[in-house]
């Protein structure tokens, strides 16, 4: 065995050696994000299951949808990231105030009631009123 062949040995065995090393780096770094991830959506999903909300009451006048939501659940909300619907069409852009126990506020805390006015001309007895919250829990109510 000449010192080509002992050379060439080396560079491979060396060349091995970095493939591995750069391999197990991104293996291992792999394995942390997707744990950090299935925890996230564990996170997600329990708070999802805690999340409840009742729509107490609603009325209409010819411009104006108003609305008492309770906050039923275990979680605390941002109303800032809650969508109204109004028989399957959005109007969250609509909402004109958003009152939480009697002060302007975007935290909806548990057990809490949130007053919403909301525009919206077409409102009638058969409305049909779905509220949903930031995580996907939806509390509906037919209008009347």
């Amino acid at each position: 065995m000449g010192f080509s062949t002992s050379a060439a040995t080396a560079i491979i065995f060396t060349g091995v050696i970095i493939l591995l090393g750069v391999t197990a780096n991104v293996v291992f770094t792999m394995y942390q994000e997707l744990s950090e991830s299935a925890l996230d959506v564990t996170d997600t999903e329990y708070a999802r299951q805690r999340t409840r909300v009742s729509i107490i009451n609603t009325s209409y006048n010819s411009t104006t949808v108003f609305i008492n939501v309770t906050n039923t659940g275990e979680v605390t909300m941002n109303t800032d990231y809650l969508d109204v619907l109004f028989n399957g069409t959005i109007e969250t852009e609509s909402i004109k105030i958003r009152v939480v126990g009697g002060t302007t506020s975007s935290i909806w805390g548990v057990h809490e009631v949130l007053y919403l006015e909301v525009d919206y001309t077409s409102a009638n007895n058969w409305t049909r009123i779905r509220l949903i919250t930031p995580n996907g829990v939806s509390g509906t109510k037919i209008m009347n």
